[in-house]
């Protein structure tokens, strides 16, 4: 939909940026979006989302996205819901305009469509938070572990499981000897991470939904993955607190997406629990104390799965926000 000449100012810039002449490359993509291009508009609004090259500034980010889309670039229509619906960064949460876009686009977006159609069936407050209350059985009092049955709907958990199946890649962690990824040794599962960026509007509702169950803000959640585990595959005993000196992580929040699976229990060996829910099933506990030092106890293993596939969300939520608005001091 857009053609090789609207696209020539975007290639150009990106070759001046490569060359270190930002300056220039930054002038082509203005001028570029003036004349209507909806790739530079796409172009820049990637830079000002990623903050590498020039100042990282989401509210502009998500103008521009929002530019891309209205001049025809689809690719961008994505990333303007999402930071419509989230408001990632301060750049001001617009809920409403996330919905009526969704909308707008439902009749030729199959995934704007679904969205919109899952969004209808959630009973949403203004601001897409709940407003049933949320259902909580208390596992184990102290430290606390909770179990909220049918946390979410089949439906929910199937549109999770699909938009994770094409980003799960095998877990990895850095080397701290060689500064290179390999292969978690703790969890050998595989896993896709959906980030403010991805976190579209039924995943941001999701969200808010864990905020209310936590009694947390939505700030302070990371951002929430999808795990896989196949046979064999497993998450050894660990614990999710982090070192002292951070931002703690002072609980987990994992939902069960599927089932014809068997093993993969969730097990607190120093409590004598093993746990294991239906779809849609949550299960809640602390990792530390108030004080955020970590709680032994609360070391936990995803026990092995023995025949076929586990589907896992995972959220870790902080203790306080997370600082999204990224790097400053950037000449443009």
């Amino acid at each position: 939909m857009t053609s090789p000449a609207q696209s020539d100012a975007a290639n150009r810039a990106e070759t001046l940026a490569a060359h270190g002449r930002l300056a220039e490359a930054f002038a082509l993509l203005e001028q570029a979006i003036a004349a209507g291009d909806p790739l530079a508009a796409l172009t820049l609004a990637d830079w000002r989302m990623a903050g590498a090259m020039i100042r990282r500034d989401l509210g502009e980010a998500r103008r521009l996205y929002g530019l891309a889309a209205q001049l025809g670039c689809d690719d961008a229509a994505p990333a303007y819901a999402a930071l419509l619906a989230n408001g990632a960064g301060g750049s001001g949460r617009r809920w409403g305009e996330a919905l009526a876009f969704l909308e707008d686009h439902a009749p030729h977006d199959p995934a704007a469509a679904r969205q919109f159609g899952i969004l209808s069936t959630m009973a949403l407050d203004d601001e897409g938070y709940p407003v049933r209350p949320i259902v909580q059985h208390v596992l184990h009092n102290a430290p606390r572990i909770e179990r909220l049955p049918a946390f979410l709907s089949t439906e929910e958990c199937r549109y999770l499981a699909e938009l994770a199946e094409p980003l799960l890649a095998p877990s990895v962690v850095i080397d701290p000897a060689t500064g290179q990824q390999r292969r978690d040794p703790v969890r050998s599962a595989s896993s896709a991470g959906f980030p403010f960026i991805r976190e579209d509007p039924v995943l941001h509702a999701i969200n808010r939904r864990i905020a209310a169950a936590t009694r947390t803000a939505w700030e302070q959640g990371e951002p929430l993955q999808v795990l896989s585990y196949e046979a064999e595959q497993e998450y050894k005993l660990h614990s999710d607190a982090l070192p002292p000196g951070g931002n703690q992580r002072i609980i987990t929040f994992l939902v069960w997406l599927n089932q014809g699976y068997e093993g993969g229990a969730t097990s607190f060996p120093r409590l004598g629990l093993e746990i294991a829910g239906k779809p849609g099933d949550a299960l809640c506990f602390v990792n530390t104390t108030p004080s955020g030092e970590a709680l032994a106890e609360m070391w936990h293993a995803g026990l092995p799965v023995t025949r076929g596939r586990k589907l896992l969300l995972s959220k870790w939520i902080r203790e306080a926000p997370l600082d999204l608005v990224g790097p400053p001091g950037r000449p443009f």
